[in-house]
């Protein structure tokens, strides 16, 4: 056989052998997957990924003034990377670790500049257990006909930081909220949706913000799978169909008259 028709049916299996990596990747990623019950929303996959966030909302309100810097608390020398202590106003409007402190009787107001029908929650986590401190509280959309409690539609590894650090485990299960109708002000209250439920009297958020986009979890998982089905079936036409080989010749490969020996049987 010529070392045309040798070279495109290595591209061929190139291209099977590529599916079979993603196929086996994706394997990999469903047997290593953490799976959380909500009530009501059910079970929701973590997705091993950073959630889009989009710009933080603004604190209007709410919290006795305690604000801590992952791990550790109250802000001050020792405690945060500014080594000062910071306002509420200043943990709750930025995604950075710093968080503000909320209780029972004290929830936390923020306001959005444009109507939001999803929000997203990033925790900011003192102490354990993983993940119920990351879980223990729940958003609501207010306007003047009352609350609507949201539902969790997502649960994101991580906010914004992927590093393997006490702070960087602070944003782990980020969750991404949704509405029934747009709202410009939310509230975060003391109370979870787990499964069993944690049932803490307080907690620590970073801050709110609106999403930045829709997130396609793992597109090279899907892109490697793919590209391995075309050429599966690509492959199993060419051997069916040898003159159909004309028809898939990659331009890009540098063809030659030199005989080489097939790959095929």
């Amino acid at each position: 056989m010529s070392s045309m028709g040798s070279l495109r049916k290595r591209f061929l299996l190139a291209l099977v052998l590529l599916g079979a990596f993603g196929a086996v990747l994706a394997v990999s990623e469903l047997s290593s997957a953490e799976d959380i019950t909500f009530i009501p929303e059910g079970t929701k996959t973590v997705i091993e990924s950073v959630a889009p966030l989009g710009t933080p909302l603004t604190y209007v309100s709410g919290g006795f003034g305690l604000n801590g810097f992952a791990e550790c608390y109250p802000t001050g020398p020792g405690c945060g990377p500014l080594n000062v202590t910071v306002s509420s106003a200043f943990a709750a409007n930025s995604i950075d670790h710093y968080w503000l402190y909320g209780q029972d009787n004290n929830p936390l107001t923020f306001t959005s500049a444009t109507p939001l029908t999803q929000v997203f929650g990033i925790p900011g986590v003192d102490h354990g257990p993983s993940p119920q401190e990351s879980l223990e509280w729940q958003i609501f959309g207010v306007d003047a006909n009352g609350a609507e409690q949201g539902r969790i539609l997502a649960v994101y590894r991580d906010g914004f930081d992927t590093a393997n650090t006490t702070a960087g485990h602070s944003d782990d299960y980020t969750t991404l909220w949704g509405f029934s109708q747009a709202y410009t002000t939310f509230r975060v209250e003391v109370g979870d949706h787990l499964s069993p439920a944690y049932n803490s009297d307080d907690f620590e958020l970073d801050a709110l913000a609106a999403p930045r986009g829709t997130n396609v979890p793992e597109p090279t998982t899907v892109l490697l799978f793919g590209s391995g089905l075309v050429g599966l079936a690509l492959w199993r036409k060419a051997c069916a169909y040898p003159l159909l080989l004309q028809l898939v010749r990659p331009k890009f490969l540098p063809w030659t008259n030199r005989e080489t020996r097939s790959i095929l049987p």
